[in-house]
């Protein structure tokens, strides 16, 4: 059975526990794909803003994922991370490159719809959650992936997100944080307009079909302020 996601009463006392002292800056680091692009820099901006807080790595790798390490070695680049600049907290974005064949271990390619596929790619997510821990990371932030425009898009994010929501669950200071109740209007249904608070639409989504616009970036932000520091 799959463990339950924490209710926000535990989250909370969660993200307590392993967070930093109060006389001690909080260092934190925004690392990922495309998706991670704008939203590093739109996030980085309002993080500081917090007392206490130093952001102290905004890293994308356009295009790349855990599925092509042969083309980007995120598990090197995410220990190199960790070892360089000693985060507390990192936030993950990846995963929106990765439907795609990936090699095995023993030298075999596998490919999308295998269930060896899933196999691997949850073995490489769980890897790299690892490999922060291990680095000293006190809490990890892995981003849902938003809903997509177009549906084979689609379903492969949905597959995606069921394997970060099972390797986040399996660690104690790894938290799955969903981005799909507040960037869809209905979760599983791709949405480009939300309503700000004077009833105008705001475009929150890149005509793409994919990645955040500016708008919906700062969404991503918000919400990540509120969840990482209750009462933000």
């Amino acid at each position: 059975m799959m463990p339950r996601p924490l209710t926000p009463i535990l989250t909370l006392i969660a993200l307590t526990l392993c967070s930093v002292s109060a006389q001690e800056t909080e260092r934190v680091a925004l690392v990922g794909d495309s998706m991670m692009k704008l939203l590093a820099h739109q996030a980085g901006r309002e993080f500081v803003k917090r007392p206490g807080v130093e952001v102290v790595l905004q890293f994308t790798s356009l295009g790349s994922g855990l599925a092509r390490l042969d083309a980007f070695d995120w598990m090197a680049k995410l220990e190199a991370i960790m070892a360089e600049h000693h985060p507390h907290t990192v936030i993950v974005a990846l995963g929106a490159n990765d439907r795609q064949p990936m090699a095995l271990p023993d030298g075999r390619t596998v490919e999308p719809g295998n269930p060896g596929w899933e196999e691997e790619y949850a073995r490489r997510v769980g890897q790299a959650m690892d490999t922060l821990l291990k680095g000293g990371a006190r809490r990890v932030v892995w981003l849902e992936l938003p809903d997509m425009r177009d549906e084979p898009i689609q379903k492969d994010a949905e597959i995606i997100n069921a394997i970060f929501r099972r390797e986040a669950e399996r660690r104690p200071h790894v938290f799955f944080f969903e981005t799909r109740p507040f960037l869809s209007r209905k979760t599983g249904g791709f949405t480009k307009f939300i309503m700000d608070e004077r009833g105008r639409p705001v475009e929150i989504r890149d005509p793409d079909g994919i990645h955040l616009s500016r708008a919906g970036a700062d969404l991503v932000a918000a919400h990540l302020m509120r969840f990482l520091w209750p009462g933000s």
